[in-house]
């Protein structure tokens, strides 16, 4: 899933002062990344799939919520959630 090129912007914690988003932690209350799921399924972190999985939901809810439907980003977060569904 993070080798996918889609997948790049959800590969590290968004930034909301490099990328404008002085409203983001506003919005995003639980902010995830891929990365940081990778982190902590290395660490052993997550106690079951179930966590697991829903640390990946975040990270793409998360975007989906920020950025409106159509959305280049929207719309990359609601592909990867179903490619990782199905292979889930």
């Amino acid at each position: 899933l993070m080798s996918v090129k889609i997948a790049i912007p959800f590969l590290q914690p968004v930034d909301p002062v490099a990328l404008q988003l002085p409203d983001y932690f506003s919005i995003i209350k639980n902010p995830m990344d891929l990365g940081t799921v990778k982190t902590r399924l290395l660490g052993g972190f997550y106690t079951s799939a179930s966590e697991l999985r829903d640390a990946v939901h975040l990270t793409f809810d998360n975007a989906m919520i920020y950025n409106v439907a159509g959305a280049e980003v929207h719309e990359c977060a609601r592909k990867l959630k179903a490619s990782f569904d199905r292979k889930f």
